[in-house]
């Protein structure tokens, strides 16, 4: 049977990693509603207004992983946790 080993090194890595990916989740969310808010000092028709209800869906696709990644991470965190007290832990 084949031996597994998980590190608590790869645990916090990937930690980081859904940690990084929210943020430039927020961040490309945040870019694309600055660039339509500054579209708007030139654009103000009914064009303008469409443009900005496919602003909004777009915003809300973007940031719709970030509650996974972070359920993700609080596992993680509980996993990191478990290893820590069974590395503690003498037989």
């Amino acid at each position: 049977m084949a031996s597994v080993g998980v590190s608590r090194a790869s645990i916090q890595q990937a930690e980081r990693i859904c940690s990084t990916a929210i943020q430039e989740l927020h961040i490309a969310s945040q870019k694309l509603n600055t660039r339509y808010r500054d579209a708007g000092q030139r654009w103000k028709d009914d064009k303008y207004k469409q443009l900005g209800s496919i602003i909004e869906d777009c915003s809300q696709s973007i940031k719709s992983p970030i509650d996974e990644l972070q359920d993700c991470i609080d596992k993680l965190r509980q996993l990191d946790k478990t290893i820590q007290e069974y590395e503690n832990t003498s037989l």
